[in-house]
């Protein structure tokens, strides 16, 4: 019994010693201010802003109406003064543009 008593007094000191080094390493984690900067993860360096020049071949006249941003991409109307209106879908990183696409009625194609 005496064994027993020993055990539970030893084990039971252990356990207050491995709390009290877990709450003073939390505390000194959290109270150093250059722990932080050691330990992140460096962000990826931004890519360099560069202007880019686009032009779109609507005539003279023309008006850009509503922008949509869909994704990574911008969704922009063209109002053309005689004509149907566009739908553009830009990429505005590199200013190309991925899709145009013209309303109005079908056109009829003769076949071959």
């Amino acid at each position: 019994m005496q064994i027993l008593k020993a055990l539970v007094v030893i084990m039971g000191v252990l356990i207050i010693a491995g709390f009290t080094f877990l709450g003073v390493e939390l505390y000194k984690r959290m109270s150093d201010p250059n722990r932080a900067s050691l330990t992140a993860i460096a962000p990826a360096p931004a890519p360099a802003e560069t202007a880019v020049d686009v032009t779109l071949d609507v005539p003279a006249g023309s008006r850009i109406g509503e922008l949509v941003v869909v994704g990574n991409r911008v969704l922009f109307k063209v109002s053309l003064p005689q004509g149907p209106d566009r739908l553009y879908l830009m990429d505005p990183r590199t200013g190309a543009v991925a899709a145009t696409i013209t309303a109005g009625p079908v056109s009829s194609r003769a076949a071959p």
